[in-house]
């Protein structure tokens, strides 16, 4: 095998390769458009190679002729995607010049096939036989061009005012990165054009005998290219995997602090087992001061004891779940389960507020997949936030709903108070961060529930209901598999 077919098989396969990676890499992340267009570049890079070694393997004019025709194929694909690439990676560009281009590119490769042979000659007459690389390869000796020849110049012109007038609308508009991918476009894209140009005129017109090729260009477009994308891909994940570690440290602030506001409530529910042992204890002492105890009724004591101690360890328990960091555990849940676990929680602080909490649900509801900790996060913070609401209603209506329901594939949770509502305007707002309709809030208390929920596979948003008719927040998560 000759040295020619190796080096531009091995460049061809290099190519392939890339648009294997990135072209993987899009479709696991399909709002990077770039890896997509490189893909696309690298794949018309390996066909572009396979023409070139067609033509300097020709043997007959007319052999030559068909693999010129074939070759505007994927230098048409060159075009495309590497001007979707730059649209893409700058953020800049004009889009209507570019269009303008491919639709010329269009119209040039329409009459590349529907003319013979090709729509750079109008005849080839013979080919010469020169030295490259050590080996003997076929050129254009003579023939007759066709004027459209200078309509595809007219395109590569064009393309170089495209990719000059990107690189400088990114460039102004300021920023390391911004003026660093200008640079890198103005090298890796703009330079290969600014060679192809004088090169490809002194090949037609004789004054140098070389066979027309590419390839080595494309190839170093899309070494400049890979680095690029791969840099930014470790950055994108670095910085995916800091925003990862910021929300679950603001998940677990956010179940801090509701604990703060329990604080008092869940006190008052520890004092009752504790008044409970304390009592227990009492009589049990004097009981056992008698000659004779009463053994049965020590037994009752113990076993009240028992029963006080159970339900204090299991508020704490559920108190330090809530508390501690965790990742996010999906399993198998019990709706009921749940529900009535945050709502042992909050029963004290809504009674000290004189709110009644109901707990409505289907009849056999599915269970559904999804991190104990974390949901119970999400119900208590809307129910918290409903007993807040309600401390400007009247006594008698001060009243939160939980409902359950199955729906097709999901259950559905509502959380609906008496309250003055959400406004209108408002109902889209209060799930963004930072903004909050309490004067001391903070306005990350629904955002993060929307995220804990959004993580599930699950949908959080609060129902559009005239002023006065109360706040109704709903949620659906999957049923578990």
């Amino acid at each position: 095998m000759s040295l020619v077919t190796i080096l531009w098989s091995m460049g061809a396969a290099a190519a392939l390769t890339l648009a294997a990676v990135y072209g993987a890499t899009w479709l696991f992340e399909r709002r990077l458009l770039a890896n997509l267009f490189f893909s696309i570049s690298a794949i018309a890079t390996a066909l572009c190679a396979r023409c070139e070694l067609g033509m300097m393997h020709s043997a007959t004019p007319a052999e030559f002729g068909e693999w010129v025709r074939w070759y505007h194929l994927p230098l048409f694909l060159v075009f495309l995607s590497q001007g979707l690439f730059v649209l893409s990676y700058l953020g800049a560009g004009r889009r209507r010049l570019f269009w303008t281009i491919m639709s010329m590119r269009a119209v040039y490769l329409a009459v590349n096939f529907s003319v013979s042979p090709n729509v750079f000659f109008r005849e080839i007459l013979s080919l010469h036989h020169v030295y490259f690389l050590g080996e003997e390869v076929s050129i254009v000796g003579e023939a007759v061009l066709r004027p459209w020849i200078w309509f595809g110049r007219t395109t590569l012109v064009l393309a170089v005012w495209f990719l000059t007038d990107a690189a400088v609308a990114a460039w102004r508009r300021g920023g390391a990165d911004s003026r660093h991918k200008a640079c890198i476009v103005l090298a890796a894209v703009l330079g290969p054009v600014l060679i192809e140009i004088p090169l490809t005129q002194l090949q037609l017109s004789g004054l140098i005998s070389v066979p027309y090729f590419n390839t080595p260009n494309f190839l170093f477009t899309l070494g400049v290219m890979a680095f690029e994308l791969s840099r930014d891909l470790l950055t994108s994940f670095r910085t995916r995997r800091e925003l990862a570690e910021l929300r679950a440290n603001l998940v677990r602030v956010g179940r801090v602090s509701m604990m703060g506001q329990l604080a008092s409530a869940l006190a008052h529910e520890i004092n009752q087992p504790l008044g409970a042992i304390l009592r227990n204890t009492d009589v049990a002492e004097l009981d056992l001061r008698n000659q004779q105890p009463d053994l049965e009724e020590l037994r009752g004591i113990v076993a009240d004891t028992g029963r006080a101690v159970r339900r204090a360890k299991e508020i704490i328990d559920r108190t330090r779940a809530l508390i501690k960091w965790r990742s996010i555990d999906m399993r198998p849940l019990l709706v009921d389960d749940l529900v009535q676990d945050v709502i042992s929680l909050a029963r004290a602080e809504a009674a000290s507020k004189d709110v009644t909490l109901s707990y409505s649900r289907d009849s056999a509801l599915p269970m559904i997949s999804g991190d104990r900790v974390h949901l119970s996060q999400v119900l208590l913070n809307l129910i918290l936030n409903s007993v807040e609401a309600m401390q400007t209603a009247s006594v008698v209506e001060r009243r939160v709903v939980i409902e359950a329901r199955t729906r097709v594939s999901q259950v559905e949770l509502s959380v609906r108070d008496s309250g003055p509502g959400v406004l209108a305007s408002d109902v889209d707002r209060i799930f963004e961060p930072l903004f909050s309709t309490k004067p001391e809030g903070l306005g990350m208390g629904l955002a993060i529930c929307r995220t804990i929920i959004d993580a599930h596979g699950g949908r959080l948003w609060a129902e559009r209901l005239p002023p006065g008719a109360g706040a109704t927040f709903q949620l659906v998560l999957p049923q578990a598999r």
